[in-house]
């Protein structure tokens, strides 16, 4: 496949590493490990990995190559599980990486959340497979690419992305045959401070304008409040704040 895309398989697989950010001593979940092509390449970094796959057959051929490169097998562990459901807690890891499998596994959302979850706050992950750049749909590359592999059919899921997920970046590898999607791990939604004043006629903040919605009035009463608010020389938000707070302490 490397040569058929005009590039070098080591250069390519250590460059997909990189992604990683890895740092000296890291523990690195690879999911879907296959024969261990990639894990190789992670034990050139100083650090441990868990290479696991659902696949008894891989998994000992993956072994034996690790052999046959005399790999350190203090810092790497062969398991067999599902991406769906990992055996790690919660944070158990620096970083998770998968490649060449995404498109097939059955749930992708469910998949990439779980890889998340063991993630510790502030780790990566990477996940990629096949799928042409958008940008060369039209194209031959692209055309003889999906007649040969429908997989090059698919689109990289970047909605399927955890909302916990941080500096999301989504890059076509190999020539743009394939989707590589790399983000940080945080929790949650990303924060806003809802109670910045917008300058401007219309004023208000986040809060007061999602939070602090009334019913609709008449398009002529609108008007008339907009004109009001100007003469007063108050955003709108501010002058309906200020006469209703008034007409409820009346009464």
């Amino acid at each position: 496949m490397f040569k058929m895309l005009l590039s070098e398989q080591a250069t390519v697989r250590e460059d997909l590493i990189d992604t990683l950010k890895l740092h000296s001593g890291a523990r690195v979940l690879e999911i879907g490990c296959g024969t261990c092509r990639d894990t190789i390449h992670l034990l050139n970094r100083n650090i441990t990995v868990y290479a696991g796959d659902l696949s008894h057959e891989m998994l000992a051929i993956g072994q034996q190559r690790l052999q046959d490169a005399a790999a350190d097998f203090d810092r790497v562990r062969l398991f067999r599980a599902d991406v769906m459901r990992l055996p790690f807690a919660d944070g158990f890891f620096d970083a998770a990486y998968h490649f060449g499998g995404l498109n097939l596994f059955p749930d992708i959302a469910a998949s990439l959340a779980e890889m998340t979850r063991v993630v510790r706050h502030g780790g990566r992950v990477v996940a990629g497979d096949e799928g042409v750049g958008p940008w060369l749909s039209s194209t031959n590359f692209a055309k003889i690419l999906k007649n040969s592999n429908p997989l090059f059919e698919h689109s990289a899921p970047i909605q399927h992305v955890p909302i916990s997920a941080r500096n999301v970046d989504c890059r076509w590898v190999l020539n743009g045959s394939f989707y590589l999607i790399s983000f940080d791990v945080s929790s949650g939604e990303p924060g806003l401070d809802l109670d910045v004043e917008f300058p401007g006629w219309r004023g208000g903040s986040h809060r007061k304008r999602y939070f602090g919605r009334l019913e609709g009035v008449s398009p002529q009463l609108r008007d008339n409040v907009v004109k009001q608010a100007a003469a007063e020389g108050s955003s709108v938000s501010a002058w309906l704040e200020k006469t209703l707070r008034a007409a409820i302490s009346e009464k």
